[in-house]
This record gives structure tokens, C-alpha cells and sequence, in this order.
């Protein structure tokens, strides 16, 4: 989720009763954790991996209200994106980006939130794989519940839709600016979750592997909220990305080791020391493996480096 470039104007003029969130129904308790999500391979081995980032809608903003220390004078692009992963043993969506019924959806919002988020004009996900033939996704994978990374559950009503055990217990309660009823709790949905294996993988302790070859493994990410997690993706070639979610919206954030611009994460993170350790985490990663690409969910610049849907990454 990020902060609308409308927020300049109101900055200075906050009162702090913005700052309580007004109550939220509650979305449909996820079934039980499931032990495994995919069968693995009997004998894990390289896999042909590829994958593609598709756009489904872009605004502009102030670079300082994407994180602490960005300058109020310089513009920046924010993207809302879904991910779009093909292994021979099934694809699978990362996030959903922006659906088709996103103005809708929209309503479920605080009224005095409104003016602080905003979205361009919408490409949803669902439109972009039907043109392109791809009429069945069996899996979405969430980074976080949040509405940007929700918003297309209801149009993949065949899909599987996994998260954390953590992020299954969030939904559980009321967060009215960045959960909405309407993306979480139509019944069509078809909640699973899934629990951490105690197996380190690139200094993290817990960690799953999606497919059992190591191609597609999440991460645990808490801290934006409590479930968040990462998808480190390796090719065929040894080459990595991972897409770390909303743990930054914008890559200086790591480079620096900042938090959200200090309003935006009083709104969207759930806990700001969390996030900052996750951060310090992702960091040190980089540090250790500098041909690491770690791709904000947010960040345009990165997201244009890597190029889009239907253009994949081998």
C-alpha cells in the first residue's frame, strides 16, 4: 500500500484523530494450515523457472512520502503489480495486484483515509492472462492482506489463495484502512494456509520451499504485517530475485536502511520495529550477496528494469 502524492497538500494540516482506525467486519476465518502446498520432486534438481511482472495500474508521488529522508521535491512512480511464476509443476501468482473491482472495493475505505492513497488507471491481472491465454491460475500466493495486494482475489475464483498462519490470525481483526471486506470475505474465496518449516535458507531460520527444488521459496517478512512474507526466486541459470513485498516501497529505503516516511507507516505498518528489522535483514543479504535483485512490490524503477507481462524472466 502506498501514500497518494494528494498527501502533500495535507501534511501539515493532520489532525490526529486521522490516526484511529474506525471499526471493520471481519473477513472469513481461512481453513486449517496445510502440511505441504506442492508435492516436491522425488529428486530436487534445478528447475525452469520463469517469471513475469504484470502491471496493473501506476501514480505518481512525492519521493518523501515513500520513505524517510526521500526529497518532497523530486516525483517518483509507484506500481501495483501481481507476479505471475511458471514451473513444470504448476504457475502461480504472487500478489494480485489491482482488480477489476477495485472502485467498488475502494469504498470499503475510511472516509478521512481517502484522500492519503490513490490508483491510476487499472489493468487487472485477470484481463492481462486472458488475452494472453492463460485461463486458469490454480494458486495465489500473498506477500500481505493489504487491499493493493488483494483487490484481484474475487476474480480468480478457481485459485487456491495462501497465506501465512500469522497473516490468517490478522485477518481475524479489524484494520480498516488497508483490509477491506469486500476483497477478503466473499466466500467464492479459497483460503489456505500454511506453516513455516524450521529449515534456514540464506541466513533466515524458517522458510518454505514451494515446489521442493528450491526454485520458489517464502520467506517470513514480519513486521508490515504480522503474516508478510518474501518469494526468493532462483533460475535455472543461478540467478535470484526477491520480491520482498512491502517491506520498502522504494529501493533507496534499503540502501539507506529507512522506514516508510513516518505518517505512512503510522497508517500501514503494523509494527515499525519489525519492519525496520526486516529491513536490516534484507540488507545484510544484499551485503552478502550483491548479485541479489530484491524488487519492491512498489518501486517502478526496479519493476521497469526487469520489464513486463508478457515479456518473462528465464
Amino acid at each position: 500500500m502506498s501514500i497518494s502524492i494528494r498527501l502533500a497538500t495535507l501534511l501539515f494540516s493532520l489532525s490526529l484523530h486521522a490516526l484511529i482506525q474506525a471499526p471493520l467486519a471481519h473477513a472469513d476465518e481461512p481453513p486449517a494450515a496445510a502440511a505441504a502446498i506442492l508435492a516436491p520432486t522425488s529428486t530436487p534438481a534445478p528447475a525452469t523457472l520463469e517469471f513475469a511482472i504484470i502491471k496493473t495500474s501506476e501514480v505518481r508521488t512525492l519521493e518523501g512520502l515513500s520513505y524517510s529522508g526521500g526529497s518532497y521535491f523530486t516525483s517518483t512512480r509507484l506500481q501495483h503489480i501481481a507476479l505471475l511464476v511458471r514451473h513444470p509443476q504448476g504457475n502461480f501468482l504472487f500478489d494480485s495486484g489491482l482488480g477489476k473491482n477495485i472502485d467498488a472495493q475502494f469504498k470499503d475505505m475510511p472516509l478521512w483515509a481517502r484522500p492519503f492513497f490513490s490508483y491510476g488507471p487499472v489493468s487487472p491481472a485477470r484481463a492481462q492472462l486472458d488475452a494472453a491465454g492463460y485461463t486458469s491460475i490454480p494458486r495465489i500466493f500473498l506477500s500481505h492482506a493489504h487491499w493493493d495486494h488483494a483487490s484481484a482475489l474475487v476474480d480468480f475464483p478457481q485459485a487456491e489463495v495462501w497465506l501465512s498462519e500469522q497473516e490468517k490470525a490478522y485477518l481475524a481483526s479489524p484494520h480498516a484502512v488497508s483490509v477491506f471486506p469486500s476483497q477478503v470475505a466473499p466466500p467464492s474465496i479459497r483460503w489456505h494456509s500454511y506453516a513455516w518449516q524450521t529449515r534456514p535458507w540464506l541466513g533466515f531460520a524458517r522458510s518454505l520451499d514451494i515446489f521442493g527444488d528450491g526454485s520458489a521459496v517464502l520467506l517470513p517478512l514480519p513486521g508490515h504485517t504480522p503474516g508478510s512474507v518474501g518469494l526468493l526466486l532462483t533460475l535455472a541459470a543461478g540467478k535470484q530475485y526477491f520480491f520482498i513485498g512491502d517491506t520498502v516501497w522504494k529501493s533507496q529505503a534499503l540502501a539507506e536502511q529507512k522506514p516508510k516516511m513516518w505518517l505512512a507507516s503510522a497508517l500501514v505498518d503494523d509494527d515499525k520495529a519489525q519492519t525496520m528489522d526486516a529491513i536490516a535483514a534484507i540488507h545484510r543479504l544484499q551485503q552478502t550477496h550483491p548479485q541479489l535483485v530484491v524488487v519492491s512490490a512498489h518501486d517502478a524503477a526496479i519493476h521497469d528494469g526487469i520489464g513486463y507481462f508478457p515479456h518473462f524472466v528465464k
